[in-house]
């Protein structure tokens, strides 16, 4: 996986983050965590330290895609090739693949585990025995597809990578159909959990709205919807946000912004509802799930409930309508039995669908040979 689970805290990293703890706790396995050195913001020498700090049983290796430091290998090596690239889903590179190449070759892995399709030509030509899963995150036909306007051929991009796999893991019950429908390869539904954190009928909330975001342009776009269309119906309630999207939002009187926090669970206890403005982008995500696991409604759009296996009865008020959006969150903060209800709605979803034991049986199975 590209991305360095020390820096940063996206829903991907929140993921990546469960997935090495997983491999860390158990001795059965020895894993290699490989990443990118020239993917956002990179690694830093004390990322790294921290990375074994935490981690102290899985080795890592840091590669690059790129080469910019060395302006012939990057030109000839990168660039042109980029140029002629056929697969526009691809994002591999000559450079990368063949250091992965290296890497995967030097030992006889089991399991080969890729995330994101986007790297999926990683596997190519490794001429390995392991058996190559990849983790898709998000369908990346959709992610792509109002810069590239070819979606069949997308689309078709797409499931080549896929279909190079022996199993494909999805977190999304729409995508896992979707899926079903054009791949031969085995593909599972892996539910993305937390442990759930028990709420109480008598709880002191310190604030009534709480909204956990990065700044990608998904979320730019549903906040700047929130902040126009929405807030102006709320009065003087405020917004507690909370992560790099504060960065790139106006200062208002009612939008309170905390940025990165280290201890995100002490203002989801403190919170009475959650909001999750969402107008585009794909799969489930993972702030839904994340203030679910803590039992809080949540206010949201269609986008939103992506990827839940079930689209109601799920603790989330969905709605498309500003002044709906306006009036749910209302609603929930005023009227103590319509509270009551979505809060129940929200805590038997989560038990019966993303509770932590569910997903530690799958991983289980599939990793580790258990039954």
């Amino acid at each position: 996986m590209p991305d360095n689970p020390i820096s940063g805290k996206a829903g991907n990293i929140t993921r990546l983050i469960q997935m090495l703890c997983y491999f860390d706790r158990n001795p059965e396995l020895e894993v290699d965590f490989v990443s990118l050195g020239d993917w956002n913001d990179g690694w830093t020498k004390s990322e790294q330290e921290s990375f074994y700090q935490k981690y102290p049983s899985i080795k890592l290796h840091i590669l690059k895609r790129k080469y910019k430091e060395k302006i012939f290998k990057y030109l000839f090596l990168y660039k042109l090739p980029n140029l002629f690239k056929r697969n526009h889903i691809d994002m591999s590179s000559f450079i990368l693949r063949k250091e992965f190449r290296k890497i995967a070759r030097a030992k006889a892995y089991d399991k080969i585990m890729i995330s994101y399709a986007s790297f999926g030509y990683l596997i190519k030509g490794l001429n390995v025995k392991s058996d190559c899963i990849i983790d898709t995150h998000d369908f990346m036909t959709s992610q792509k597809k109002n810069t590239i306007k070819k979606v069949g051929k997308l689309f078709q991009d797409e499931i080549d990578i896929l279909n190079k796999f022996d199993q494909i893991w999805t977190y999304s019950a729409d995508e896992e159909y979707i899926f079903n429908q054009f791949i031969n390869s085995k593909v599972l539904r892996v539910p993305i959990s937390f442990p759930f954190q028990e709420c109480y009928t008598d709880k002191k909330y310190s604030c009534d709205i709480i909204y956990v975001a990065s700044d990608n342009e998904h979320n730019i776009a549903g906040i700047t919807w929130f902040i126009n269309e929405v807030l102006p119906h709320l009065g003087d309630r405020k917004v507690d946000i909370i992560g790099n999207i504060g960065k790139v939002i106006p200062d208002h009187p009612n939008l309170l912004k905390h940025g990165i926090v280290e201890h995100l669970e002490a203002y989801y206890t403190s919170a009475k509802i959650a909001i999750c403005p969402m107008l585009s982008g794909t799969g489930i995500k993972i702030k839904v799930l994340e203030a679910l696991s803590y039992f809080l409604p949540v206010v949201t759009n269609k986008r939103g409930v992506d990827g839940l296996i079930n689209k109601s009865l799920n603790g989330c008020l969905v709605t498309e309508n500003s002044f709906e959006f306006a009036n749910n969150i209302i609603s929930l903060l005023d009227d103590p039995a319509l509270y009551a209800e979505i809060q129940y709605n929200a805590k038997k979803y989560f038990i019966e669908n993303h509770s932590s034991h569910k997903e530690i049986e799958i991983l289980d199975r599939v990793l580790l040979n258990r039954q």
